[in-house]
């Protein structure tokens, strides 16, 4: 089913948008704006940096001169007088001064445990490898340092 008003597109595939465009006055394309805001009010087609129109009517005021409006700001900055202190700065200082409490410092001491001669016997005798494979197997992981550990893993 062919729609009636497609035969008719083929002589607009021509026309220069810029020129329309350009013939128009600032009253047709504040007018077209409007239009095209109705149509999209959130502008989905457009980047994001482009969405918002264009509300300035002002000209530009000239050139940006960096050092120029720094050197007014502090001239500026310097003419202006400072404002009076309700309350005139004397050096007295009010309310306690701040002590940090002091912490008892806690010494890890050992504890005197007493294991079965086997087990003290075993644990003595027991290699780098073998004490790193029980600890990780009882979870110790802590006591494991990052070079231990891979290459744990590794060899298995």
């Amino acid at each position: 089913m062919a729609l009636p008003f497609r035969n008719d597109l083929g002589k607009y595939k021509d026309i220069d948008e810029d020129d329309l465009l350009g013939k128009l006055s600032e009253a047709e394309l504040k007018q077209l704006e409007n239009v095209l805001e109705e149509i999209d009010p959130e502008h989905a087609l457009l980047p994001a940096g482009l969405r918002q129109k264009d509300q300035t009517t002002r000209k530009a005021t000239g050139s940006f001169d960096r050092d120029r409006l720094l050197d007014f700001l502090e001239k500026d900055a310097l003419e202006q007088k400072d404002r009076e202190d309700y309350v005139p700065f004397t050096g007295e200082k009010k309310g306690k001064l701040f002590v940090p409490k002091k912490k008892p410092v806690e010494l890890h001491t050992e504890e005197n445990l007493s294991l079965d001669p086997e087990l003290e016997e075993a644990l003595t005798s027991a290699t780098d490898t073998e004490l790193s494979d029980l600890a990780a197997i009882l979870g110790m992981h802590s006591l494991l340092s990052n070079t231990q550990f891979p290459s744990r893993s590794e060899e298995h």
